[in-house]
């Protein structure tokens, strides 16, 4: 999958440069950081995909399972084209017999807060491992070396890359489809 942010985009924010080792690992936290928000959300939203699924629709309606949808390009029964209407998030066809739905969905560039989520996910993991060695506290209620002292609440748990509940909740209203779910697109 696609991150929402760059690795260019934290070394301006951390006001650094990553290299080498370094710039792969800030690859994959941002990578890790953005599959997480897509598992919040519950759908990918960023990058714009087209997929075909097979749909089975109920009285002739099938919800589509990603959002925004930008178009439906196809609807066909048995490779034959099926007249069909469309609704913001669904369509309606004739009968409830299964139908290979195309359809165009997504966001061209990653909404701006799923970026900055994203950025402080990967950058607060990245700190962590600095300070621990590990991606979480992972129970640890303080740790201390020399001069240096880090202390987590909660043993940690909310340490790593998670989103807080209120944050989660946020997102998820904003960028989800309540429980729809995540279609495999094929690219």
């Amino acid at each position: 999958m696609t991150a929402f942010a760059e690795v260019s985009d934290l070394e301006v924010l951390l006001k650094t440069t990553f290299d080498g080792d370094d710039a792969e690992q800030v690859e994959a936290l941002l990578e890790a950081a953005s599959d997480h928000l897509r598992h919040v959300i519950g759908q990918d939203v960023f990058p714009q995909t087209q997929s075909t699924y097979t749909a089975y629709p109920t009285f002739g309606r099938e919800d589509l399972p990603q959002w925004p949808v930008v178009s439906v390009d196809a609807v066909e029964r048995d490779g034959v084209p099926v007249e069909f209407s469309y609704r913001p998030g669904f369509i309606t066809v004739k009968g409830d017999d299964p139908v290979d739905v195309t359809f165009t969905w997504g966001v061209d560039e990653a909404p701006a807060e799923l970026k900055r989520l994203s950025l402080v996910l990967a950058a607060q993991a990245l700190s962590m491992f600095e300070v621990t060695g590990a991606l979480s506290a992972g129970g640890l209620s303080s740790l201390s070396i020399d001069d240096f002292r880090a202390a987590f609440a909660d043993g940690g748990s909310e340490t790593g890359v998670a989103l807080t509940k209120h944050a989660a909740r946020s997102i998820r209203e904003r960028f989800g489809r309540g429980d729809a779910d995540v279609v495999e697109a094929y690219r």
